[in-house]
């Protein structure tokens, strides 16, 4: 049986930062890290259809919960922001490393998650880390140039009306990492098909897919 416990993570402004850290009962070498959206959390479903996967990989994963939707946090101007999250994640991910020496990490992030993913693999210990990259806001500039730099391996669930999409860039990054990429047509910026329940669910049933066949 798995164990749940959760950190005692600081982070910016010496603020604590939120997390259920889920352990394994056997030796394993990998980590998964869950990075949600602004007010996409950790429980919505991709998110939580991402930990079964990974949980049945064999992975101890650390869910960051952060909650700034509850804050200020939006108030800031874009460079607060990113070092607010930044500092966050980072505390958040060095706490983690400590429980094992872990060889595989698996980053998942949505939304404001994917800035998350790219902080993280500025850091030398994250560099390798797999990455399933759902709804990267692929307008923010220094996020695909990290992508460009560091090329991890890659699968990216975009939906064909989420306003973050662009074709080209997808196409881009996709190429330099010799990434997956899952096209979800119709699709919103939340993963869902507005105004059809059976198609929202069939899309939860691609993505899933997807992460199984991605997630090893």
């Amino acid at each position: 049986m798995t164990d749940v416990t959760s950190f005692q993570v600081i982070g910016y402004g010496n603020l604590p930062v939120p997390n259920t850290f889920i352990r394994q009962p056997m030796e394993t070498a990998h980590l998964g890290i869950l990075l949600p959206g602004h007010r996409h959390t950790v429980d919505r479903p991709e998110l939580h259809y991402a930990e079964r996967v990974l949980l049945a990989r064999g992975a101890d994963v650390l869910r960051v919960e952060y909650v700034y939707w509850r804050t200020d946090f939006m108030s800031h101007s874009e460079g607060e922001r990113d070092a607010w999250l930044r500092a966050d994640v980072e505390a958040a991910g060095r706490r983690a490393l400590e429980e094992r020496a872990y060889q595989r990490i698996t980053l998942v992030g949505k939304s404001l998650g994917t800035l998350a993913m790219g902080h993280l693999l500025a850091q030398a210990e994250f560099q390798k880390s797999a990455c399933v990259w759902l709804t990267p806001l692929l307008t923010v500039g220094w996020l695909c140039e990290r992508i460009e730099q560091f090329r991890p391996p890659s699968l990216f669930v975009v939906g064909t009306t989420d306003r973050f999409y662009q074709l080209a860039i997808q196409d881009h990054l996709q190429a330099v990492t010799g990434g997956r990429v899952l096209v979800v047509q119709g699709a919103d910026h939340s993963l869902e098909v507005p105004g059809s329940l059976s198609g929202s669910l069939a899309a939860l049933g691609q993505i899933v897919s997807a992460m199984e066949q991605f997630i090893l």
